[in-house]
């Protein structure tokens, strides 16, 4: 697949995942501003209820201390009918007239849909309030003539009355009652009229019934002054700020000062909890989404690289099997020429040359076949005892005549006081041999490699050192891996399918050791080696 159509998909791919993000933000926002109102609602609803229960509890209270009064009695009321005559009984509408006298300057009056009703705070007995009903408008027939006595109008008006006032009972009752309460209140200190302890259950119910389970704090307003409050006075600004408030006495005529504030100092939070399932179902979702898509990612990548590794491989394989192929076709070809039949030495040096080209090509088949059973964790591994000092001197002999030809040295300090392990010799000898293949192909034209060793109480260490090209870190990374080899430019003189570090790394792990490299570019690699003493 070609770079540029990775490149759109991945940003197709990540165009869906960052709407799919943006919805996902956009629902729960959504969600918690509805969580809020229907929060705000329910408070509301708490505190109206609260408030109708509290008056309720403080006229029940009320009553029952005029009840045990022995001088509480009904109040009065006066009506009667003044200068009507016939023409206006007929004609228009009558208007009740109070027909005494009141010894009070302060007249209070309360509409309710037609009657209204007067409160005069001293009567004219001197000792309790008296109500009178002033002026309320009748629209009643009055049946009769124009020549009825005065006495049959008046009674043929008060008939009517009467069944003006059956219709209106109630509102008029529910006026009454709330003046007469107004009356009863006066002289009582908002502190007498509030009970905080039973505020504080209501609150406590009404909030729980609707399923509000947290924290607040409440207080009560009067005059613009705090009567008492469930905060510190650092914290009352916040409380009085607060968008949930109720007049503690709804059905207060004359005054409405009295405010029950409450505030949720944690509401943030638990609207966010009640939706806590919901958003870490959301972000667990969206998380696992962008991990995999991560994931699939560098798997695309992983696969598009080992698909250049692999065409790598196929190519140095071919080259690495044409150079001695076409030796042997050239030696053969060679020995059958008359001229060299007849010579045995030219005879038997073509032999020779065709005896290690084939020993060449089946070395590199042998890697992949190893390589192959490494991969299906069949390959055997003996448990012998193993001097790792004798390997490396063989290893060094076996590769001392290539460094020679190019000038370099190779350098042993072979310090390890116990070099014996338990391994298997074949594996490690080809291991010790890769590594310094390895630091020969890489060095520059004059080779120099130095091997130490070192031993503890759990191992050897081996260290093998190059004075090579070195490489980066992001190469020391991927060395180990199959097929993998340092780029060397547009130059191929490095020869290999890329399976001698992977071989290497492999038979380490197999023998619970460890392998590691540090490098710089152009100064060198060093391979450390860690073999315990038994595996």
């Amino acid at each position: 697949m070609k770079k540029s159509r990775i490149w759109i998909i991945i940003g197709l791919m990540s165009t869906a995942l960052l709407g799919i993000i943006m919805v996902q933000a956009y629902w729960i926002n959504s969600t918690i501003s509805q969580k809020e109102k229907i929060f705000s609602f329910q408070v509301q609803e708490a505190l109206k209820t609260v408030t109708e229960k509290s008056e309720k509890h403080w006229i029940a209270t009320m009553f029952q201390k005029q009840l045990a009064d022995p001088g509480f009695d009904s109040l009065y009321a006066a009506v009667s009918v003044d200068d009507l005559t016939a023409e206006q009984i007929l004609n228009d509408s009558i208007i009740l007239q109070i027909v005494k006298d009141t010894k009070s300057n302060e007249i209070l009056t309360q509409d309710l849909k037609g009657i209204r009703g007067t409160i005069i705070s001293e009567g004219i007995s001197g000792s309790r309030p008296t109500m009178y009903l002033t002026p309320m408008e009748f629209n009643g027939n009055i049946s009769g003539d124009p020549y009825s006595t005065g006495d049959e109008l008046a009674s043929n008006i008060l008939s009517e009355i009467d069944k003006q006032f059956q219709l209106n009972a109630g509102k008029l009752n529910e006026v009454m009652q709330q003046m007469m309460l107004e009356m009863m209140s006066q002289g009582i200190t908002p502190a007498e009229k509030i009970d905080s302890a039973y505020l504080n259950k209501l609150l406590l119910e009404e909030l729980g019934a609707r399923g509000i389970e947290t924290e607040f704090h409440y207080g009560v307003l009067v005059d613009n002054k705090y009567l008492f409050s469930t905060q510190t006075s650092d914290q009352k600004t916040t409380l009085i700020n607060s968008p949930y408030k109720a007049s503690l006495f709804p059905g207060n005529i004359f005054t409405t000062s009295d405010i029950l504030l409450v505030d949720f100092p944690n509401q943030q939070t638990y609207l966010m909890s009640s939706v806590k399932l919901l958003l870490f179902g959301s972000l667990l979702f969206t998380a696992i989404i962008i991990l995999m898509f991560g994931y699939t990612m560098q798997i695309i990548f992983r696969q598009k690289k080992l698909s250049e590794i692999k065409s790598d491989f196929i190519n140095n394989m071919t080259h690495e099997f044409k150079t001695p192929l076409a030796t042997i076709s050239l030696a053969v070809d060679a020995i059958n020429n008359p001229t060299i039949l007849g010579n045995s030495e030219k005879v038997k040096y073509y032999s020779h040359l065709i005896k290690e080209e084939n020993k060449r090509m089946n070395g590199q088949v042998e890697k992949v076949l190893q390589m192959a059973l490494l991969d299906k964790n069949e390959i055997a591994i003996s448990t012998d005892e193993v001097d790792m000092h004798d390997i490396i001197q063989r290893a060094v002999e076996n590769i001392s005549l290539r460094v020679a030809e190019s000038g370099g040295k190779i350098t042993t300090e072979l310090h390890a006081v116990n070099c014996e392990i338990v391994a298997d010799e074949v594996h490690m000898m080809n291991v010790i041999s890769n590594l310094l293949d390895n630091a020969v192909k890489y060095s520059d034209d004059k080779v120099e490699i130095k091997i130490t060793t070192d031993s503890d109480d759990k191992g050897v260490h081996v260290s093998i050192q190059d004075a090579g090209i070195g490489m980066s870190a992001e190469h020391q990374k991927m060395i180990f891996e199959k097929f993998y080899r340092v780029p060397t430019g547009n130059l191929h003189n490095v020869q290999g399918f890329g399976l001698g570090l992977t071989y290497v790394k492999a038979i380490v792990e197999a023998h619970n050791g460890l392998i590691s490299v540090k490098s710089n570019p152009g100064k060198g690699s060093r391979f450390n080696i860690f073999l315990p003493f038994n595996n």
